[in-house]
């Protein structure tokens, strides 16, 4: 398990005092109200900052770092993940799980390993999980809606079900 996750992403500059839109990973933000640091990702490179003032705007929210106070400076971070520790990520709900969990999951069909899940991307109704196959290494994707294709998801194991195994032919 990541002890450090991504919870959103820096938009664009907001006004004229360094204020950015953030764009949260998940629809539950109230954790972002709680921040006093944030780490920044953007490929290899990272920066840590203070968290001045975070306030809600329509479906985003504007945040402010220490230090950070112009627009001019804003336009440097745009395009950078929030990374925060796990314990100060959005709380999961019962069933719930981090994106960030699913990759290198195995999926179990009939008590047999059949895949692991290598990278998880944004479908149109649902997360897809990309996934390689045990017998054969090739790549397929397969939907992440529980009780449809997969279910009993068990971080702690890192195993979840495959519910149909024609997916993978």
């Amino acid at each position: 398990m990541k002890q450090v996750l991504a919870t959103g992403v820096i938009r664009s500059p907001h006004g004229v005092k360094g204020y950015v839109k953030v764009h949260p990973f998940s629809d539950d933000f109230d954790h972002f109200f709680k921040l006093k640091e944030v780490t920044l990702k953007r490929g290899e490179k990272t920066r840590v900052l203070e968290v001045e003032k975070v306030q809600s705007h329509s479906d985003e929210l504007l945040m402010k770092f220490r230090g950070i106070d112009s627009p001019e400076d804003a336009r440097f971070i745009s395009g950078w993940d929030i990374l925060v520790p796990r314990e100060q990520a959005s709380r999961l709900g019962k069933g719930e799980v981090y994106t960030a969990d699913l990759p290198g999951m195995k999926l179990v069909y009939d008590n047999e390993e059949v895949a692991e899940v290598v990278s998880v991307m944004d479908g149109a109704q649902a997360l897809l999980l990309e996934v390689k196959t045990s017998r054969n290494d090739k790549l397929h994707l397969v939907p992440y809606l529980k009780g449809v294709f997969v279910d009993d998801v068990d971080v702690q194991k890192g195993t979840m079900k495959l519910l149909r195994l024609e997916l993978l032919d």
